[in-house]
């Protein structure tokens, strides 16, 4: 059995939280709304940015990063909200529970610090990840949105109410 921590980065982990994102976007580029070649040229400064939006959760096994959840807000989010992004798993450390394990450390910490909503978007055809989240309790809202580069291409929101 794998054993897994999970390290919330800060602002001087920029290195870190751009170094996983990178392999998460070669790994599997049309899962996120983001690509490998505009990432890649980000400054320090607009990495160091990304910790303005909340937090970034490092998922380590073997003293290796291995996988990445963002916990995030928009400026016009409620204190007791947040959002869900860039869930990724790398290639190596997929089926062993490493999904369910950060998700589940992750929205321990939200429900802890007085978060009772998390949303997050899910590309639509992305089953697997459906199936992860109901199981955690996200109910879809069957609210839609093209994807910004790809309209042919949709995402739903799902919301999770923690008590």
């Amino acid at each position: 059995m794998t054993s897994f921590q999970v390290d919330v980065l800060t602002e001087d982990d920029w290195p870190r939280l751009r170094s996983i994102r990178l392999s998460a976007l070669r790994d599997d580029p049309l899962a996120f709304l983001a690509t490998y070649e505009r990432e890649v040229s980000y400054s320090e400064q607009r990495w160091r940015q990304e910790f303005s939006r909340g937090e970034w959760n490092v998922m380590l096994a073997s003293g290796k990063d291995v996988g990445i959840v963002g916990a995030t807000r928009e400026p016009d989010t409620p204190p007791h909200e947040c959002h869900l992004e860039f869930l990724w798993i790398a290639p190596g450390s997929r089926r062993a529970g490493g999904a369910t394990f950060l998700l589940r450390t992750v929205l321990d910490r939200l429900r802890d610090s007085g978060v009772r909503t998390v949303w997050l978007w899910i590309l639509n055809g992305n089953d697997l990840a459906m199936y992860l989240y109901e199981q955690f309790g996200f109910q879809r809202t069957y609210e839609r949105q093209p994807l910004p580069d790809n309209p042919t291409r949709t995402e739903e929101r799902m919301r999770l109410r923690l008590s």
